[in-house]
């Protein structure tokens, strides 16, 4: 409850996070409103932010929670819209009088498709929101003229009324900073599983796809140097251990001073004993500042993978997207470095990009695979206010979009998904969507080692390996639940309503934590589930691989192969550790060639020296007891996208007379 002596201002924000408690955006528009010494004197400012995932009677709880109030404002993203035009309708339900304000990137400079969706909303605010929602809340007391404040839209007798657009705020230090004002307590920092965090604004790219870039092409403003690293004392300070402090600038690392706060955030996590979780946007066209930063936070332990930004590998796309992409020898070199020092990186790849042909896809993904990377593919979402968003672009590239979840497991991330283009058809784009599954199972987890080997000596390409894996799966396969999960793919992305959640949850039981790409979670546990269910279906697959790979005219070497997949079967104990809460160890026996390759593509440790070993490496694997508590559902997502490594994160051991498994 508020005191009787102000007027309720509530900030509300839906996130898609478990556990998140902290918004910059609610903070920085509430300390910003506070440092007015009037509004402060006059409104109490009130936070909330709440998971999608609570529903209805977690929206009617929080009404019920609140006073009339003067003001609700909301921060709305494409995840959170419906939610967060659902409850502004009900505010204006309850409470007639009460002002509605929206503001955020999926609604900014959209008042007319906006007001035609939600009248119940007053007021529209576009691009940065502080100063412009100061002035609104200082209009609203005063009962002033909205028309005097640029950058928002209303209604004004019966019409939506839009004023000339706010200027971009040039000086950042116009903000307050939530953390160094008392906008949010101890208490909430350290109960929030996340921080979202910036150090800077704006893109100087301008790739259509991205609102970031492609609608502001902005100059990147900085906050303070002393600003930021006395926020960074408070925060680390405060936050849970394994807590994730997002860095949200569009380039971390394009500034020679982002150096200097990684300095600063290893520092003090020193000083304050805690291990969290470093992630970011890295700069586009990474650079050799990018791999000091990023190999500093991963030798303090602060950071899973770095991100290499492709996107796609074809220049016509890359063209038609105006995106200057990482150069392909660049690009190798980045990868060599990095695996030089050890440090994960993931490849980020968008399917459906307008030009981009199912072989230009696959041709993307064999590059990353080609050289090591960790490819994660995501569909291509048409956001408000990117340049493939407008009807002109549309039309010229033939894009179809269908409203539907991107992942189809996750129905709350809802999104004008694009599902074909003058390049791709529907059919085209369920197949890519459907390839990229058994492309993560099989090549970054359950035979990693052994595609790497068939690769290397036949010369056939990865994707075809992965392909084919994928007929077998469909088609091939014994096992009748991984059948089935697996040919659910593609019928849910045909049409979502036919998802078949009561299948995947019969194969992976209570196992789901983050619901998200749960056919790949149902097929990595159904596959590790026992060990010789394990054995049993990696050697039928390889089997099955080597023997089409056979009739094609291809010379398979199969003691290379068999050394490999022995290595591949042994590290999936790490997986069970996780899935059963079981230790146990197992022995892999790779031929010293074999090996010596899977050295040098960074699929094992290169710390690892079998120098002494002969002509056949023979060792012992075993997870680290603290994999015994790790969540099956949180690992399968790390190595979905790339930091989880379960040939890195294992302990092996070498020698002739090897440990046993203690712990």
């Amino acid at each position: 409850m508020t005191s009787s002596n102000k007027r309720p201002v509530q900030l509300v924000e839906f996130t898609a996070m478990h556990g998140v408690r902290y918004s910059v955006t609610l903070g920085y528009l509430k300390a910003t409103s506070v440092a007015d010494p009037v509004l402060d004197a006059a409104c109490d400012f009130r936070i909330s932010v709440r998971e999608q995932s609570g529903g209805e009677r977690a929206t009617t709880a929080l009404l019920d929670s609140w006073d009339e109030p003067f003001v609700v404002a909301l921060t709305v993203f494409f995840w959170n819209r419906a939610q967060s035009l659902e409850l502004a309708r009900q505010v204006k339900e309850r409470w007639p009088a009460c002002r509605v304000v929206v503001g955020g990137n999926d609604v900014s400079h959209q008042q007319d498709p906006l007001f035609a969706e939600a009248p119940w909303v007053d007021v529209l605010v576009h691009g940065e929101g502080e100063l412009r929602f100061r002035d609104l809340v200082q209009c609203f007391l005063s009962e002033g003229d909205l028309a005097t404040i640029p950058g928002i839209s209303y209604w004004s007798d019966g019409a939506v009324v839009t004023n000339p657009d706010a200027d971009r705020i040039t000086d950042l230090e116009q903000i307050a900073s939530p953390i160094l004002t008392p906008v949010y307590s101890d208490e909430e920092i350290t109960g929030s599983s996340m921080i979202v965090y910036e150090t800077n604004r704006g893109c100087p790219y301008r790739c259509a796809f991205c609102y970031w870039g492609g609608a502001t092409n902005s100059k990147v403003r900085q906050f303070e140097l002393d600003r930021i690293h006395a926020e960074l004392d408070r925060l680390i300070r405060l936050m849970p251990t394994d807590a994730t402090l997002f860095i949200a600038d569009a380039n971390f690392g394009i500034l020679a001073r982002d150096r200097q706060i990684a300095e600063h955030i290893v520092e003090l996590s020193k000083r304050h004993d805690k291990r969290l979780i470093v992630s970011t946007n890295w700069a586009k066209n990474s650079n050799e500042r990018i791999v000091e930063i990023a190999s500093m936070l991963h030798a303090a332990d602060l950071t899973g993978a770095i991100t290499l930004s492709a996107q796609s590998f074809d220049a016509d796309v890359l063209k038609i997207a105006n995106r200057s992409n990482i150069r392909t020898d660049h690009y190798r070199r980045l990868l060599t470095r990095f695996r030089e020092l050890d440090v994960p990186t993931y490849t980020d790849l968008i399917w459906g990009l307008p030009g981009e042909t199912y072989d230009s896809y696959l041709n993307g993904v064999e590059e990353v695979l080609s050289a090591g990377g960790s490819p994660v593919i995501y569909p291509l979402l048409l956001l408000n206010n990117t340049e493939y968003s407008r009807e002109s672009f549309k039309d010229e590239h033939a894009l179809r979009t269908r409203w539907m979840p991107g992942d189809v497991t996750n129905p709350e991330l809802v999104a004008d998904v694009v599902v074909a283009h003058e390049a791709m058809t529907p059919e085209d784009w369920v197949n890519g969507m459907e390839f990229r599954v058994a492309m993560t199972l099989f090549q970054k987890i359950l035979l990693r080692c052994a595609l790497r080997v068939i690769h290397a000596t036949t010369g056939v390409r990865m994707v075809e390996l992965c392909a084919r894996l994928q007929r077998f799966l469909l088609d091939d396969c014994s096992d009748p639940f991984l059948r089935a999960v697996a040919r659910n793919v593609a019928v849910a992305y045909q049409e979502p309503a036919e998802l078949d959640m009561a299948l995947l949850k019969t194969v992976i039981g209570d196992q789901i934590i983050v619901p998200e790409e749960v056919h790949f979670q149902a097929l990595l546990c159904r596959a590790v589930a026992t060990e010789r269910g394990t054995a049993d279906l990696l050697t039928a697959a390889v089997d099955h691989l080597c023997a089409e790979l056979a009739d094609a005219g291809f010379e398979v070497d199969r003691v290379l192969v068999d050394g490999a997949l022995s290595l591949d079967i042994a590290a999936t104990t790490i997986l069970r550790a996780s899935l059963r809460g079981e230790l146990v160890e197992a022995e892999f026996a790779v031929p010293k060639q074999g090996w010596n390759l899977l050295v040098a593509s960074g699929d094992v440790p290169s710390s690892l020296d079998a120098s002494g070993q002969g002509n056949t490496v023979r060792g012992t694997v075993w997870a680290p007891p603290r994999w015994v508590h790790y969540p099956i559902s949180v690992y399968a997502l790390s190595i979905w996208h790339g930091t989880g490594r379960p040939l890195h994160d294992l302990e092996f051991a070498l020698p002739d007379r090897l440990p046993a498994l203690t712990g």
